[in-house]
């Protein structure tokens, strides 16, 4: 057998690529799951003691957000933030392609719709599967997915606070909100070639039309919010950006964030200290929340 130091000079490199599937690693005994663990934290540790976020800046050389390999183990993942009861809950048909975690010590209901990959929560959570409710994958909850969960959500929020910190771009540096209200209104978002374009507003709201981002594959896309953020019958499109390289970042306590009937985007959704609601909107990418109701048809799908 390997010793505890080569098998964690092994992994390493995988944390550090974004790339090792923890959850899946998880299914090989418990003493391998110690080893992925402890190699994983160790790395952690380690990299925070240089950087509060300790996978380096908010995007990727290639132009994605830098999401870390703890977060990337989820599509949908309940943070339970400081609050120790949260209600999740998930009624049909709705839709998630991908993990969902539920990090907080509260509840999680599921009536109906599906999970097309695994449910990991947290040993403090109760958790009532009913009705038609499917979930494709595996179940998880024992004190090594407790480290994971933990670890996501701690993670979530080092993101959230290094994308606030970005000065908006220049060209865009006026927005400070965005309303759009009428069917045939829209706005468009546009960068270069390895470009990072921030936005930092008060509100985003949307009761009609299209708001697009347009740029290439290697554009990054950061949306910090302070206020308000509600989607109504609009959509949120992407134009040569791939989900993966933008973030809608929702700052501290708040609103509920919601997205309705009629409403899509694309993108990483991260409200680390709000609710999401989404009753039949759909997101394209991936969903971090303090608290999550996803019902009436809501879709969470990877990308």
């Amino acid at each position: 057998m390997e010793s505890f130091t080569e098998f964690q000079l092994d992994f390493r490199p995988a944390i550090l690529a974004n790339s090792c599937n923890l959850i899946a690693l998880m299914r090989f005994g418990p003493t391998f799951r110690l080893l992925v663990i402890a190699s994983a934290l160790l790395y952690v540790g380690e990299a925070r003691a240089a950087n509060p976020y300790p996978y380096g800046p908010d995007t990727l050389p290639n132009g994605a957000i830098n999401i870390g390999p703890f977060i990337q183990q989820f599509t949908v993942l309940s943070n339970g933030g400081d609050i120790s009861l949260i209600d999740n809950t998930f009624t049909g048909p709705s839709y998630v392609k991908g993990n969902m975690g539920i990090a907080g010590a509260g509840n999680f209901s599921m009536s109906d719709g599906t999970i097309d990959g695994d449910l990991v929560y947290h040993t403090g959570a109760k958790v009532s599967l009913s009705g038609p409710a499917k979930v494709t994958g595996h179940q998880y909850s024992d004190a090594a997915h407790n480290t994971i969960l933990s670890q996501a959500a701690s993670d979530s929020q080092g993101l959230s606070d290094l994308a606030a910190m970005e000065l908006s771009s220049p060209q865009y540096a006026s927005i400070t909100n965005v309303n759009i209200s009428n069917v045939g209104q829209s706005m468009t978002i546009m960068g270069g070639p390895n470009q990072k374009i921030v936005l930092n507003l008060q509100n985003f709201v949307m009761s009609a039309g299209t708001f697009t981002l347009q740029g290439t594959a290697t554009t990054s896309f950061i949306i910090n919010i302070t206020n308000q953020f509600s989607l109504n019958n609009s959509q949120i499109l992407l134009s040569g950006v791939p989900p993966a390289n933008v973030l809608f970042n929702i700052r501290g306590t708040g609103s509920q964030v919601s997205l309705n009937q009629g409403t899509s985007m694309s993108g990483f959704l991260l409200a680390t200290k709000r609710k999401v609601d989404l009753s039949g909107g759909k997101i394209f990418g991936r969903l971090v929340a303090n608290q999550i109701n996803i019902t009436s048809g809501g879709q969470v799908v990877s990308q």
